[in-house]
């Protein structure tokens, strides 16, 4: 009985695998959730990194940039979220945010703002959760905790329940969820 070489039908197994993906026709694009993209954004990137890098993630850019502003469109754990990025001229990235839309459920909005707010006192220490009036609106109320991991940096988190049942268009203000990262080292 002959064994066969193990390192012939390795081989042959390889080209097989190659020529399929070689041959086959290509996977349509799926679109990534930036939400990764998104945190891993340090302070300090330029706009062509911190847009290639979102880009990289699904989003896309909404505008060009216009005074050392950048917004984008994509996702945030697959909810339709605006990014916004803001520059210092010479030193780079120095503002990040986030603005999550709605499932349209104010409980599955409040059950996430839950579970980011949990995340980020385990990470930065537990915030004591605010309830704030806003004054555009009668009645209307935000919640927002903050945290300041360094004397530089401030992460700010809030819910408007109010704006779950509102139709979310293109504009951060009419989104639920808010998630802002400042850098206060360097000021214009």
């Amino acid at each position: 009985m002959n064994v066969p070489n193990c390192r012939f039908w390795r081989r042959l197994l390889g080209m097989c695998v190659l020529a399929a993906c070689l041959c086959s026709p290509p996977l349509p694009a799926m679109a990534g959730d930036s939400a990764e993209a998104f945190m891993s954004v340090t302070f300090g990137l330029s706009a062509a990194r911190t847009q290639k890098r979102m880009e990289n993630s699904g989003a896309v850019a909404a505008s060009s940039l216009q005074d050392e502003r950048l917004n984008m469109k994509g996702t945030f754990e697959s909810r339709s979220t605006i990014f916004t990025f803001g520059f210092h001229s010479k030193k780079g990235l120095n503002y990040k945010a986030a603005f999550l839309g709605s499932t349209g459920s104010a409980e599955e909005d409040r059950a996430f703002y839950d579970v980011l707010r949990e995340a980020y006192n385990t990470r930065f220490g537990q915030s004591k959760e605010r309830v704030t009036t806003k004054a555009q609106v009668k009645g209307g109320l935000t919640l927002r905790s903050v945290w300041t991991p360094d004397k530089y940096t401030t992460i700010a988190l809030s819910l408007d329940p109010e704006q779950t049942n509102r139709f979310p268009g293109d504009s951060p203000g009419k989104r639920p969820i808010h998630l802002i990262y400042v850098y206060s080292k360097w000021t214009k």
